[in-house]
């Protein structure tokens, strides 16, 4: 260990304890507060050389090197102590000394100019001198300038001094002589020379310290005489201070007379002229409130006391006023009567209740509102304590609310049940604050707030959290939340962990893409995007993972998360691709059906063919065989057709006319279809056909007599209009269908009846058949 590190300990301790010293022996001194401050800053520096003497790493060297940087300060705050010593105090002096050593302290702390690096030597670590060593020159000149301006002062005061000065002014002389020029010879001229010591600056102030903490000791520095003392505390003192002869003539004012009044001098003037009452009995030796008049001629308060001042001979001399303005005071008392005067009016019909208790939990304020939050009157809760309130409290909270109340501590925060007059209980919730003095606590301010539907609605919210929680976790439902932005996971339910394979706990936190891999690149990530931007719900029928497959709902909650509900619909999924298949399979044995119904038809067809050829009169024959092939067309149509439950009508109504008019070879007979664009089911189709069938049969036999057009026409929307007309010879005038005994219209009056239509006949120019229908709805065949 370094032989300076004990040198370093003693400089800490003497400095330390000097300063001590020198504060507790009049805190209230400017000089002696200034030589505590450079006390404790030669003990930091002490510290820092002993930092530096025992480290044992470049690296903490340099650490305590840097930390050395207040040195610069120490010089200024002696100069500072020697100018209030001395009377010279001058604050743009003290600035222009402070400024350079606190420029000095930062270029020391952030940079190497003034202070190089720590190097070792026989004594353990110091500072070297830095190769550019002109601010170190600089700042060591400047330090020891200030330090001997400090010394120079010293030693003028002390040749002016009168002789009871002198003694302190030595030991001041000798204290600050001492550390200037120890740092001056070992920090400065003797390096310059050659030779390199150890750094005994702080120890050598740690000794000044001590010599004049000793003449403190000695002479009571700094030394007033009565007399000085009492003119400086007469001109510095904040009371107003007037001397006045009998006459009431003012003889003397101190300046804060002169201040509070606004006058520049108040010598010659009367008291009466300053004072509202005349006459000044009523001021001596009592302390009294007045009013005091200012140079613009206004008034303001203040308290004054009066004494008649004596001689030797204890002869009435004059008259001495002091006193102190209270105008901000009384501007105090009236701001604090005025929030006093708004703290009621709030407290009287604020909804809570205060009020205030001592250490023994007796009341000692409420609030009016206290009635309305308790139900109890103001009179019967002063009559009570703290703790008999108590036994209003339910049972079930009591023993806690009188263990927490009765604990002294910062504060308390409790909600508790409170019965009301009427036997109901009602939540309340309470919360105080302490009262101290000196340290101590008195008592507590409190409030009372009516929580009771809070309460309640707390109390159903947490169940319906519950409720939740539970529906969450016991739901067969996979529920699988994100967070909006990278679609993290931030919860699954148990049923998602056993769908998807995953631990909630091992992939939370995760982007979803990552966590559930297959996610990324299904159809599924653009429904979260689409949810996030759009906010509306989406719903994904049919979603593959991992060989499952799952029914999808996507949407985004109040919080803003994105959730996913997932269904496992594998087991349908698979019942509905069989049931596919099955359909298939009954399309194509249905087509074949048809296929079959259709040829039969032909057979038939070819049977009457036969069969009129042996026959005279084919004609009963041939209308046979056309409303054969008009119901054969629609079994041939139902095979061709992708739907095999319905055909369409247009389609089927153009191929039957120009069959039946290919039949009749008629090149003088035209046709014009205007058919509406209509699916309809067999139902429909084959008694249209029929009817179609026989009306054209009708008009290609009995309508015309050389040339002529048929028109057959389906309109509508809901409900449906087939028009057949010719503009052949038309019917007779009297012609009543349902009259007719001709078995084609007979067919036609059946076959409308099988639609729950209805059917019009007109008779004109030609004849024209409407027949008004619905589609009729499929009738199970099985």
């Amino acid at each position: 260990m370094s032989f300076m590190a004990p040198i370093s300990v003693a400089g800490f301790v003497i400095s330390l304890a000097s300063g001590i010293y020198i504060l507790v022996k009049n805190p209230d001194s400017r000089f002696n507060r200034l030589l505590f401050i450079f006390a404790v800053l030669i003990s930091y520096l002490s510290l820092t050389d002993l930092g530096l003497y025992l480290a044992e790493s470049y690296r903490m060297a340099y650490f305590w090197v840097k930390m050395g940087f207040l040195w610069p300060l120490v010089i200024p705050v002696i100069l500072h102590a020697v100018l209030v010593f001395t009377g010279r105090m001058n604050r743009w002096a003290i600035t222009a000394v402070y400024v350079p050593s606190f420029i000095i302290a930062a270029i020391e702390l952030l940079t190497p100019l003034v202070s190089g690096g720590p190097v070792m030597s026989p004594w353990g670590w110091t500072f070297m001198v830095p190769e550019d060593k002109i601010l170190y020159d600089l700042a060591t000149l400047w330090g020891f300038s200030v330090g001997v301006l400090a010394i120079l002062l010293t030693a003028k005061f002390y040749a002016d001094a009168p002789a009871s000065r002198r003694g302190e002014t030595l030991y001041l002389f000798m204290g600050l002589m001492i550390p200037i020029f120890s740092g001056f010879a070992t920090d400065f001229f003797l390096p310059i020379i050659g030779y390199i010591v150890p750094s005994l600056t702080s120890f050598a102030a740690a000794i000044g310290v001590l010599i004049i903490a000793y003449g403190v000791m000695r002479f009571k520095i700094p030394i007033l005489s009565p007399r000085t003392a009492a003119e400086d505390i007469v001109r510095t003192m904040n009371n107003f201070l007037i001397i006045a002869d009998n006459d009431l003539n003012i003889n003397y004012a101190n300046p804060s007379a002169e201040r509070i009044t606004g006058f520049r001098s108040l010598q010659g003037m009367k008291v009466s002229d300053l004072f509202e009452s005349d006459g000044i009995d009523w001021m001596i030796d009592s302390t009294v409130e007045s009013m005091i008049r200012v140079h613009d001629g206004t008034r303001i308060p203040v308290v004054v006391s009066a004494r008649y001042i004596n001689d030797d001979r204890g002869q009435n001399v004059g008259i001495i006023f002091t006193g102190s303005d209270i105008s901000q005071i009384k501007e105090m008392e009236e701001k604090l009567r005025r929030r006093e005067d708004r703290l009621t009016l709030l407290t009287e019909h604020m909804a809570d209740g205060l009020g205030e208790f001592d250490s023994e939990f007796r009341f000692r304020y409420l609030s009016p509102s206290i009635e309305k939050v308790t139900g109890y009157g103001y009179e019967h809760l002063m009559g009570l304590s703290a703790l008999e309130f108590l036994e209003y409290v339910h049972p079930d909270d009591r023993e806690r609310i009188r263990e927490l109340i009765i604990r002294k501590n910062e504060g308390h925060k409790v909600t508790f049940r409170l019965r009301r007059p009427d036997g109901s209980y009602r939540w309340l919730e309470y919360v105080d604050r302490p009262i101290y003095h000196d340290g101590d606590i008195m008592g507590y301010v409190f409030g009372l707030r009516d929580v009771h539907e809070h309460k309640i609605a707390e109390e159903a919210l947490m169940l319906s959290r519950e409720k939740f929680r539970e529906l969450f976790r016991n739901m067969n439902s996979a529920i699988v939340a994100l967070e909006p932005g990278e679609f993290r996971v931030t919860a699954m339910n148990p049923a998602a962990e056993r769908m998807m394979g995953a631990v909630c706990e091992d992939i939370k936190g995760d982007p979803v893409a990552e966590a559930l891999p297959g996610i990324g690149g299904s159809v599924l990530m653009d429904a979260l995007r689409k949810v996030r931007e759009t906010g509306e719900p989406l719903h994904c029928q049919e979603v593959e993972y991992r060989g499952m497959w799952f029914e999808v709902q996507v949407y985004r909650i109040s919080t803003g998360d994105i959730v996913m509900i997932c269904d496992d619909i594998t087991i349908r999924k698979q019942y509905e691709d069989e049931l596919i298949g099955t359909i298939h399979e009954k399309e194509a044995l249905l087509r074949e059906v048809h296929h079959r119904v259709k040829n039969n038809f032909q057979i038939i067809s070819s049977l009457i063919n036969l069969q009129a050829a042996n026959t005279a009169d084919q004609t009963a024959l041939r209308d046979l065989q056309r409303r054969i092939h008009s119901m054969a067309l629609v079994h041939e149509l139902l095979y061709e057709s992708e739907d095999i439950s319905s055909i369409d009508i247009r389609t089927y109504i153009e191929r039957l006319v120009s069959s039946i008019m290919d039949g009749y070879r008629s090149e003088d007979i035209g046709y014009r279809t205007e058919i509406a664009r209509l699916n309809v089911p067999i139902e429909t189709a084959i008694p249209l056909g029929l009817i179609i069938n026989e009306l054209i049969t009708n008009s290609l036999k009995h309508a015309f007599r050389g040339r002529g057009e048929i028109l057959i026409k389906l309109e509508g929307d809901d409900k449906y209009t087939l028009t057949v007309a010719d503009n052949g010879a038309g019917l007779p005038e009297n012609f009543i269908i349902e009259e007719s005994n001709s078995l084609g219209l007979q067919l036609v009056r059946g076959l409308v009846d099988q639609l729950d239509g209805d059917l019009e006949v007109s008779v004109g120019d030609g004849t024209e058949f409407r027949i008004k229908f619905s589609v009729s709805h499929y009738r199970p065949r099985i």
